[in-house]
């Protein structure tokens, strides 16, 4: 029991590190003259800072630092217990940190240790007001960031993209403008999977119904010359006459090639065609006409 409970804190606490990667983190954007864009909780003008979380997990940064200061990574620190510093996948948070953001200056986004940076951007000197530096995914799909050094009108808790970039259906758009090579794929799919569809329904369907075993069946019997002798040695024993060598000789030809066998399963039937001595009937006398 001890050891089932210690394996299950471990899972815990793994799947618990793994969910909150703060390495995920990144300052995605800020705006440091802020006069005439977003207010605060209280209706106020301030400097802010985005993050982002570029992840598909979810982080809680409660608890970590901003700063503009290497040599103060503890200027300001995130509130914990706030439940919207907990963010999902591809979400991003507003943050208004207590110190002005001055132009020229360098931001740190640290750890919960007060040491470890996470990410940092630099704000331009010659950022207008009302303007921010940001950082725009290349890729979409696996959110690569790059700082975008030339000023751009803020937008605060969106994810920040390159106007760019294509999405997968304007790159087919781009490349197949004509839809060519969309439609020889998918008819290429469509008739490929029917084929496959006909070959496994044609092996099952011979393999169920016995025709590949009827197929073997007719080369496992006795060949012509062997039938003979086999004829010959019954005819032999049951003291029979020419004909009957050829009529047994026939049968078993005939069964074996498939082509006609009795109703009973592995039974051969043959009747004389030769009445014989012993025939009863024979003791009858005809009517006197």
């Amino acid at each position: 029991m001890r050891r089932l409970l210690s394996t299950a804190l471990l899972l815990t606490v793994t799947l618990a590190a793994a969910a909150q990667n703060l390495s995920d983190l990144i300052i995605s954007e800020a705006c440091a003259a802020n006069f005439s864009g977003i207010v605060d909780e209280r209706g106020q003008h301030r400097s802010w800072i985005e993050i982002t979380n570029k992840s598909t997990g979810t982080v809680n940064f409660a608890g970590c630092f901003i700063s503009d200061s290497p040599s103060d990574l503890k200027k300001y620190m995130i509130p914990k217990g706030d439940l919207s510093n907990r963010l999902g996948s591809r979400q991003v948070r507003v943050i208004w940190p207590s110190f002005e953001i001055i132009p020229g200056t360098t931001l740190y986004l640290v750890s919960t240790d007060g040491k470890t940076v996470i990410d940092t951007i630099e704000i331009p000197e010659d950022l207008p007001a009302d303007m921010s530096v940001r950082k725009v995914a290349r890729d979409v799909r696996r959110i690569d960031f790059r700082t975008d050094p030339s000023p751009a009108v803020p937008t605060p808790g969106a994810m920040n993209t390159d106007g760019d970039i294509e999405s997968g259906s304007e790159r087919v758009a781009h490349h197949d403008p004509h839809g060519w090579t969309l439609t020889l794929t998918s008819v290429s799919v469509v008739f490929g999977a029917l084929l496959i569809l006909m070959i496994i329904f044609t092996i099952s369907g011979n393999t169920f119904s016995g025709k590949y075993k009827k197929r073997l069946s007719r080369h496992s019997g006795p060949s012509e010359e062997e039938a003979a002798a086999i004829a010959m040695a019954l005819s032999e024993y049951n003291g029979g006459e020419d004909a009957d060598i050829a009529a047994i000789a026939l049968a078993l030809h005939l069964f074996f090639s498939e082509e006609v066998h009795d109703s009973e399963s592995y039974r051969i039937t043959i009747t004389s065609a030769v009445p014989r001595w012993s025939d009863k009937t024979r003791n009858f006398r005809k009517p006197v006409k």
